[in-house]
């Protein structure tokens, strides 16, 4: 017995022959688009601040123990003891939003590692926080311009 594919299956599978591609295409487009600072919320931006904040912070702590200690004090009077819940609180839930807020903070720390090895100072920790260049688009979607 053979079953006709002019029913509403005939019409699902169709809709989403096309539909996953589409997705996947979509998908491919947005990981090729990476953040940026301008990109971020407040509070993501607040996130980042802090995580290179403290960064720089405890990159003084390894070359000055003295100073990286009542830097980090400074930092922890300042930001109070909620300071940890306000900002996992600014994370986003959304997964693929915050892997890409974690692959902008890797590549800022990957910015920040001449400096942090090389120069850790307490001046730094005021300096702002460097905004990565724009991804290079691949170099088949720019040969069509």
């Amino acid at each position: 017995m053979s079953v006709s594919m002019k029913t509403p299956l005939r019409r699902t599978l169709t809709l989403t022959a096309w539909l996953v591609p589409a997705l996947l295409l979509v998908g491919c487009r947005d990981a090729q688009h990476p953040l940026r600072l301008a990109d971020l919320t407040p509070a993501e931006e607040m996130y980042i601040t802090r995580f290179v904040t403290l960064e720089r912070a405890r990159a003084v702590a390894l070359v000055d123990r003295e100073a990286g200690d009542a830097l980090l004090d400074s930092l922890a009077a300042s930001w109070g003891d909620s300071s940890l819940v306000e900002t996992r609180a600014a994370l986003p839930v959304d997964a693929s939003r915050l892997e890409k807020i974690h692959t902008l903070l890797a590549t800022i720390l990957d910015a920040e590692e001449d400096s942090l090895l090389a120069a850790p100072e307490a001046r730094r920790l005021h300096v702002p926080v460097p905004d990565p260049p724009p991804a290079a688009l691949p170099a088949d979607a720019s040969a069509g311009e």
